[in-house]
């Protein structure tokens, strides 16, 4: 055994050495894990009428690179109450640029950004896109109703299927995120 195996070896023993310490710090690391994990589940303030969503490009996964949190084609729907404010904490998490602009959910899809549907409700650099890391908020008032869609604007990108929906819902008391 050379000196990294014994000492592994010695640190285990020591944990289980101490009552709890394994426990405890299996329960830290599911924690720690937990913690950075985006949720695909917006959060709801009721008193401020505030939803938040964690809008994820390029998630891994099986839809390749030109999604939004995994789901592309709108096989997810991002259901918000009417008038509420709309929080997109937008992340791009692929080597490409990608973006993220509200538009109504009509065909043809665009082959590159333009005009938000509704103000407010777009990403900086629409057509540029956002290099791998980079973040950018989006802030905007939901109206009374609505179909949309979530499109990256990148020339290309949402006629390739870089996009999913939001639906505004009077009748929804909280949001929900809706998978196909």
């Amino acid at each position: 055994m050379n000196r990294f195996g014994f000492l592994l070896l010695s640190l285990g023993s020591l944990c289980w050495a101490i009552p709890g310490t394994a426990q405890t710090a299996a329960a830290a690391q599911t924690t720690a894990t937990a913690q950075t994990a985006p949720s695909k589940q917006p959060t709801y303030d009721a008193a401020t009428k505030t939803v938040t969503f964690a809008l994820e490009a390029g998630a891994p996964g099986a839809a390749g690179p030109f999604n939004f949190n995994g789901y592309n084609n709108g096989a997810a729907t991002l259901v918000v109450p009417a008038n509420s404010t709309v929080v997109l904490n937008f992340v791009n998490l692929d080597g490409t640029p990608h973006s993220a602009e509200v538009i109504v959910d009509k065909d043809p899809m665009p082959t590159i950004g333009g005009d938000p549907a509704i103000p407010a409700a777009y990403t900086k650099d629409v057509t540029q896109g956002i290099p791998q890391g980079g973040k950018d908020v989006m802030r905007f008032t939901a109206p009374a109703s609505g179909s949309f869609r979530v499109f990256c604007g990148v020339p290309g990108h949402g006629a390739s299927g870089m996009w999913i929906r939001l639906k505004v819902d009077p009748a929804a008391k909280s949001p929900s995120w809706v998978t196909s």
